[in-house]
């Protein structure tokens, strides 16, 4: 842990055998290695995390940027909002080496359907070793920070990413800070900060969309699912994965 856990806060950390596990949903198959971690095949990959209260869409009663921001959550009180996200991944397989790991919060289910339920951040570590951060206003709406150098290339070898989101003050206004953390040689304890920026208003956007009256407005407010992502790996084991809402 970098950052202590909320005292009564929401926790989540991967069982030991996750297929029985509620609050966990790969989406995929996955199988289990022999040495204790898990093994996924698929080339879209969303392992999505549910607070105690899961999503329940009929308790989410608007999507209106300011009444969120005001609220501090989408659904529940509880929503994942300031929050530590930590997973170890080894790239076994993969058909763009460009492409990346995310983790991500800060919303709900990502669909066209319901764009406004689709707000993130997005912490992303490249399969070649960059790094960055970007800001889903809705679903499909993106701000991309600059890339940054950060490990060499991570193909078949284990790798840990920590994404820390969490509320900050600037100036006297609420703004998120927002850190990328990795594990280069998944020790579980040798982890460098490899990204640190903030959003205090001030980075892209489009919040009128969803009733917000500032297009720049940052992503104050927590939201049900927490969200493992990759695309183009066809091959990839994780392990030691949780989210823990942390002490802002």
């Amino acid at each position: 842990m970098l950052y202590p856990s909320k005292a009564g806060g929401e926790s989540w950390f991967m069982a030991a055998d996750p297929t029985k596990d509620a609050r966990f949903d790969p989406q995929s198959k996955i199988s289990l290695n022999s040495d204790g971690s898990w093994k996924i095949k698929s080339a879209q990959v969303r392992l999505s995390v549910f607070t105690s209260t899961s999503l329940n869409t009929i308790q989410i009663p608007t999507y209106a940027r300011d009444e969120l921001a005001r609220k501090g959550y989408m659904q529940s009180p509880n929503d994942w909002k300031n929050v530590e996200m930590t997973g170890f991944v080894k790239l076994n397989a993969v058909s763009d080496a460009k492409d990346n790991f995310d983790w991500y919060a800060r919303g709900g289910r990502h669909t066209d359907a319901l764009p406004c339920e689709g707000s993130s951040y997005k912490g992303a570590l490249h399969y070649d070793g960059r790094v960055r951060w970007q800001k889903e206003t809705w679903h499909v709406s993106y701000e991309q920070a600059p890339y940054k150098p950060a490990v060499s290339p991570i193909k078949n070898r284990w790798v840990g990413l920590k994404a820390i989101i969490r509320n900050v003050q600037v100036n006297g206004a609420e703004a998120v800070r927002l850190e990328l953390w990795v594990n280069d040689n998944a020790d579980k304890v040798t982890w460098q900060r490899v990204y640190d920026m903030v959003d205090a208003g001030d980075w892209g956007g489009d919040a009128s969309q969803c009733d917000g009256a500032n297009d720049k407005m940052p992503i104050t407010w927590g939201g049900p699912i927490a969200v493992f992502r990759w695309d183009s790996a066809k091959d990839v084991d994780f392990k030691w994965m949780s989210v823990r809402e942390i002490e802002p």
